[in-house]
């Protein structure tokens, strides 16, 4: 019987230095690698990268699916007004931190219930995106959620941590208009609602008939 691969032995690249230069709730460190090459299957030029290490994101679009709706939150940006945005209270998926000791799916949970005030009731994972690879270590866990008929708009969000996120519940087709017209400027969300568009039919038929 052959034997498996140690994880190392074919490295996509050599780590040749890191130092933390930054650290608080998130962390920076300047890395230098040498990866390997597409071009000859050898080893490309060494390069020097700022990282800024997150933590593990699940991200939940929320769909009512007896009226044919979708729960966003909009809430304030700091980093989309400093990057030059026009409107930073930017609509998006509920989405959270992973905390240690907690699954992603738990954290996919929490998240709705403290940002929408909502249980979910059903849940579908579709897959796992990185927000900028270039210089970000950040894993986003993408989810489509049931939420029940009595979801309502409103404000939520932990106030004493300066969240104040505002709840909108949308028909599927006035959300996708707001997709189509660049009024959804966050990624995972973008990425959220056009994964949607392609099965809304299938979700809808699953879970109406819950």
């Amino acid at each position: 019987m052959s034997q498996a691969k140690p994880a190392d032995a074919n490295p996509a690249a050599k780590l040749l230095s890191r130092k933390t230069v930054f650290e608080d709730y998130h962390r920076v460190e300047v890395m230098r690698v040498q990866p390997r090459s597409l071009r000859n299957g050898g080893w490309a030029e060494e390069m020097e990268r700022e990282i800024w290490f997150g933590k593990q994101i699940a991200c939940i679009l929320l769909y009512r699916p007896e009226t044919d709706e979708l729960l966003l939150n909009q809430q304030f940006r700091l980093g989309a007004m400093m990057a030059g945005a026009e409107d930073p209270f930017l609509f998006e998926n509920a989405a959270g931190a992973v905390d240690e000791g907690e699954s992603v799916e738990d954290a996919a949970r929490r998240e709705t219930l403290e940002e929408t005030g909502c249980e979910v009731l059903d849940m579908e994972f579709f897959g796992k995106v990185y927000s900028s690879p270039g210089c970000m270590a950040e894993e986003y866990h993408m989810f489509v959620a049931r939420i029940g008929a009595e979801a309502t708009a409103g404000i939520h969000g932990h106030f004493h941590e300066g969240e104040e996120i505002k709840t909108h519940i949308l028909p599927v087709k006035a959300a996708m208009k707001m997709l189509d017209d660049g009024h959804i400027v966050n990624v995972a969300t973008a990425l959220s609602l056009n994964w949607f568009a392609r099965n809304h039919d299938r979700l809808r038929n699953k879970w109406s008939q819950k």
